[in-house]
């Protein structure tokens, strides 16, 4: 048996020197090169705008009372079914809750009472059936029972839907050129067997016929998509997307499509006239939804959702399940702003504007950001293993002396600036990381001579990972008592998600010793909104601003979390890539830029490089590079065998050739605002920022010209439009 045992280690010992020969080096990345015009006429880029003037048809009013007026609006109110008419002052167009010229279209008399009203509701009735009813009914004795008060610049409504049995209040008030609604959660009123389960309300504002206006909606999906009228779609069904992802306390996902903004908005005619929809309570609880105009009816429609009482599946004996809903209606009063813009703000630039100003004024953003130049993150794994027959394969993929020396290069290729985050430092490698796995693995060597480098430290404290089966005791517990386990296809890899409660007792210390070290990089709670038994959703957002104390850097941080973040890592280049999309716009980068350091995904997974640096500049965004010293095949048969294309061997020239070119483009513009952006023929952008610089974009294999810029084939250049 012994000498059995000693020829299976010899054998096993041979292997793994066979294995480090054959992991000597990487072969040279191949990136693709150039573009084409498909790919510049395709979805994940912005066409050319159409200008065509929009004039609105006549209105008729009848039945319509002027109930708000201020310098800038007149709202009219329907009392029959509630409806709305806002009235711009300044440009002579109306929006209409209940679609102006309704009977010009062919409708059933359900959608048609169904537009009219302002109020729709889900309900749950006596046998557990959800049934939708609306204000207006097919009987007119059966409608809601509805009436207003006028109280200064403000409108209650009251609805009682006697058949029903549900009544409740909501209030219009008007600013400026803002009109609010808010539903008072204390006056719901369940006076019978039916439980509410869903609000709709007034979700026919900017609702288009097929193809009759210009214009597009817009959709904060990534980094930001359009939808632009047309008569078809490429679906047939309705899109729904949770604001900030679905709550992992009530549902294991599998795929999910979150939005990270809790905004939307339309333009009828570009530079006419837009509506920018803004959630201003009730995000975490609510649903967007657009409707094609291929499914029931001809017309593009969005709206939004808000979930009053919730349901999950509770697992039964065998393989049956029963649906359970809440109790009681979720403790929150949903709230949503309408800004009227106009004039050269009416489009998705002007959203981002606007969404700007409301973050500065409420102190979310900061314009106090000032860079002194360009800077790139360099995100660096240290250190990962695969699981062998008889123990683990340890490979230090970047010590602190390969850190040091990569450094060094970059530093003397004229690379400055640069913010290095660790991962994988920990004891027992990246994959054994946790909340409470951060202390520094001394095997990497001393973390004292990175002192003089601007490092920050990977903290994802949200997963657990485990090469056991067994299920941690930290993991969350979900509402149906089922614990929240993350399914990998990498060996017998396994995650679990932390509860959140953990988290919260372990941050201080974690906080702590990575800020001895040189700070800490968040993720996972940056972009996390997750309940357990001892918090609703809505009760994280003052537990993070407890939670944080100062200004973290964070990956990908959700809307909530933008007053806690200093700089944010993993901009999105795109949006998710729905197929329905037509554009991709970047609302994100405007709405940030100017702020805090805004930093790129890592561009060397990028399908094409070339391109996306191209994008990153045209985003006026910072480069990003994940990277380690030693081949990334040896992280083959790792948990992180998706990171291929990290080897600072082959990357070292793009590095440097990638901060060269957004150096020479952004110079000036960095930590600058973007305030325009103009597509001016397709594969060519021209960026405005505040300074008086524009950043001109030309991804075509064509030099362009005009007047007095010339821009070659590919790249980037800056001009002082003072000077134009």
């Amino acid at each position: 048996m012994k000498k059995f045992y000693l020829m299976l280690m010899t054998a096993l010992l041979a292997f793994m020197f066979s294995q480090g020969a054959l992991a000597a080096t990487d072969d040279p990345y191949t990136f693709l090169e150039g573009t084409t015009q498909t790919l510049l006429e395709s979805n994940l880029f912005t066409h050319k705008e159409d200008y065509e003037v929009y004039n609105q048809a006549a209105l008729d009013m009848t039945g319509f009372d002027l109930v708000l007026e201020n310098d800038d609006m007149q709202v009219f109110l329907n009392p029959v079914g509630l409806a709305l008419r806002i009235y711009n002052k300044t440009s002579g167009f109306y929006w209409a809750s209940d679609l102006a010229n309704l009977s010009d279209y062919e409708l059933t008399g359900a959608w048609i009472r169904r537009i009219q009203s302002a109020l729709t509701i889900d309900y749950l009735n006596d046998t557990n059936i959800t049934i939708t009813s609306s204000i207006l009914k097919r009987r007119s004795n059966e409608n809601a029972v509805t009436s207003y008060d006028i109280v200064g610049d403000q409108v209650i409504a009251h609805i009682d839907f006697i058949v029903e049995m549900i009544s409740l209040d909501f209030t219009i008030s008007i600013d400026g050129k803002d009109i609010t609604f808010e539903i008072l959660r204390d006056s719901i009123n369940e006076y019978g067997d039916n439980r509410l389960t869903k609000l709709y309300l007034y979700e026919f504002f900017g609702t288009v016929y097929s193809d009759d206006v210009p214009g597009y909606y817009f959709i904060p999906s990534g980094n930001g998509a359009l939808v632009r009228f047309s008569a078809s779609s490429s679906i047939n069904n309705v899109y729904r997307a949770r604001f900030y992802s679905q709550d992992k306390y009530r549902q294991i996902l599998r795929e999910e499509t979150a939005l990270n903004y809790p905004v939307f908005g339309v333009v009828e005619g570009v530079n006419q006239n837009a509506l920018f929809t803004r959630i201003l309570n009730g995000a975490e609880y609510a649903e967007y939804v657009y409707t094609p105009p291929t499914y029931q009816t001809e017309f593009h429609s969005q709206n939004v959702v808000f979930l009053m009482r919730e349901n999950y599946i509770q697992p039964l004996s065998g393989t049956e399940n029963v649906t359970i809903y809440d109790a009681e209606i979720k403790n929150y009063s949903p709230k949503i702003q309408y800004t009227i813009l106009d004039g050269n703000d009416a489009n998705y630039i002007g959203f981002a504007n606007q969404f700007k100003q409301e973050l500065l004024n409420e102190n979310i953003l900061d314009t106090a950001y000032k860079p002194q130049t360009l800077g790139m993150h360099v995100d660096v794994l240290m250190q990962d293993y695969e699981q062998g027959l008889l123990f683990k394969n340890n490979y230090v993929m970047t010590s602190v002396d390969d850190l040091l020396n990569i450094n060094n290069d970059l530093t003397s290729k004229g690379v400055e600036n640069i913010q290095y985050t660790l991962r994988g430092y920990n004891n027992g490698s990246y994959s054994d990381r946790s909340f409470d796995n951060y202390t520094f693995d001394s095997g990497l060597g001393s973390v004292s001579k990175l002192k003089d480098l601007n490092v920050e430290f990977y903290y994802d404290p949200t997963i657990t990972f485990s090469y056991s089966a067994k299920i941690p005791s930290t993991t969350l517990k979900m509402i149906n008592k089922v614990q929240y386990q993350i399914g990998y296809s990498r060996g017998d890899y396994y995650a679990y998600f932390t509860d959140p409660d953990v988290i919260f007792d372990h941050f201080d210390d974690a906080y702590n010793k990575l800020s001895t070290y040189g700070g800490m990089a968040l993720d996972g709670l940056s972009n996390e909104l997750n309940s357990n038994e001892n918090y609703q959703r809505n009760d994280l957002y003052q537990k993070y601003d407890d939670l944080f104390t100062t200004r973290l850097s964070m990956y990908r941080p959700d809307f909530y979390n933008l007053d806690n973040a200093s700089s944010f890592y993993m901009s999105s280049l795109y949006h998710n890539r729905s197929r329905f999309f037509t554009d991709s716009v970047p609302f994100e980068q405007i709405l940030l830029s100017g702020t805090m350091e805004v930093y790129s995904q890592f561009l060397n997974f990028s399908s094409n490089i070339h391109i996306d640096v191209l994008k990153m500049i045209e985003y006026g965004i910072e480069p990003a590079f994940l990277i380690t010293k030693e081949p990334s095949h040896l992280l083959t048969n790792t948990m992180n065998s998706d990171l291929y294309a990290t080897y600072y061997g082959n990357l070292d020239y793009y590095m440097t050739d990638t901060y060269e070119k957004a150096f020479s483009a952004l110079e000036h513009v960095i930590g600058e605002q973007i305030i325009n952006r103009e597509i001016l023929e397709v594969g060519v952008v021209r960026v405005d920022y505040a300074n008086g610089y524009s950043v001109y974009v030309n991804y075509t294999d064509h030099m362009y010209s005009n007047s007095f810029i010339n821009v070659d084939p590919m790249s980037a250049q800056a001009i002082e439009v003072t000077n134009v």
